[in-house]
């Protein structure tokens, strides 16, 4: 991934259209801890994810919230730089 990408997935989406509705609904289920609505469902199968890769989504945003846990739980010392999110204007 380019830099452009990166940050563009940071902020929520994505510069290709079909990642960008994966993107999205990762956003939507940290943000709303898994409350998901039908219609974001129906967006994700509607861009081409099938239930498996939708689950494998799913499955992606858990362990990320599963390692952030255990990393504050554990105190576990950062040991690379921390990236500043830039906020668009």
């Amino acid at each position: 991934m380019n830099n452009a990408e990166i940050d563009a997935n940071r902020h929520g989406t994505s510069q290709d259209a079909k990642a960008a509705v994966a993107v999205k609904f990762a956003k939507s289920l940290l943000e709303n801890m898994g409350e998901i609505t039908t219609a974001e469902i129906t967006e994700v199968r509607t861009a081409g994810y099938s239930d498996a890769e939708i689950v494998e989504i799913i499955t992606h945003v858990a362990m990320n919230i599963f390692t952030n846990i255990i990393g504050k739980a554990s105190h576990v010392d950062i040991d690379f730089p921390k990236v500043e999110l830039k906020l668009a204007a």
